[in-house]
């Protein structure tokens, strides 16, 4: 998660632009889908699929709403969503690049950092790696993870928390996503006293831009979830699934 320090700092490098009329027919739909770099919206909305039952994602990616309707008191790094005990699951197959005690002002937190190539994720046009990230775990539900542990896509990672495990918040899980050029990845202590991570080669995306991959949205923005499913062959699925179960109705 992003501190508002970091936040201030960024710089928007890239932008999208389409053209309209017949030329935006012609461009191909994942090449629609905005990725939102360095906290911009993109306008993409999920869709949740009417024969499962979701848990929805309540905060989105450059939005100003919290979780509790509220507005936040800076532009939002991810998504959150998810309920109280709820599993976490692995988006795709990768490894685990960092699992840690961290700091964001709430108290102390799991947090955990999974790296997927673009050969595991299916992605040809793509950056080379992308990072999943999740916070406001609880640090008992993830302390076994090792670096470079492999994970498969649907693998349980961890339960449904609260910000510095703490009453007072409401439960949720913090997901940002990062498409990175570089594995170059170093750590500052903030003024939180918790451990950070840096790499000046990875930029936030929208998670929402990575569930739609495999499915691109046809209006350019609404992302159908696609929820994994364990029986499901997934060696040609482009992208991500979704991070929480979802019930068949």
């Amino acid at each position: 998660m992003l501190s508002k320090s970091l936040i201030c700092k960024l710089v928007v490098l890239c932008s999208f632009a389409f053209c309209g009329g017949l030329l935006a027919h012609s461009v191909d739909e994942s090449e629609m889908m905005k990725k939102g770099y360095d906290i911009r919206k993109s306008r993409l909305m999920p869709v949740y699929p009417q024969d499962y039952a979701c848990s929805p994602l309540n905060s989105l990616y450059a939005s100003w709403t919290d979780v509790d309707g509220s507005r936040r008191d800076q532009v939002h790094s991810g998504v959150d969503g998810g309920r109280l005990g709820e599993r976490v699951l692995a988006p795709g197959s990768g490894v685990v690049k960092a699992v840690w005690l961290a700091n964001w002002g709430w108290g102390e937190e799991g947090a955990l950092l999974l790296e997927h190539t673009a050969s595991e994720l299916n992605m040809d046009d793509g950056a080379p790696l992308y990072y999943s990230a999740y916070d406001h775990l609880k640090y008992d539900d993830i302390k076994h993870f090792k670096v470079g542990q492999k994970v498969a896509r649907g693998e349980p990672l961890a339960r449904v928390y609260r910000p510095g495990g703490h009453s007072i918040y409401l439960p949720e899980v913090h997901w940002e996503v990062w498409e990175v050029q570089a594995d170059e990845m170093t750590w500052i202590t903030n003024r939180h006293g918790g451990r950070e991570w840096r790499n000046p080669h990875a930029r936030l995306i929208d998670p929402l831009y990575m569930l739609g991959v495999h499915n691109p949205p046809l209006d350019g923005r609404s992302v159908r979830i696609m929820p994994f499913e364990p029986e499901k062959d997934y060696s040609a699925f482009s992208g991500f699934t979704y991070i929480f179960d979802c019930r068949k109705r």
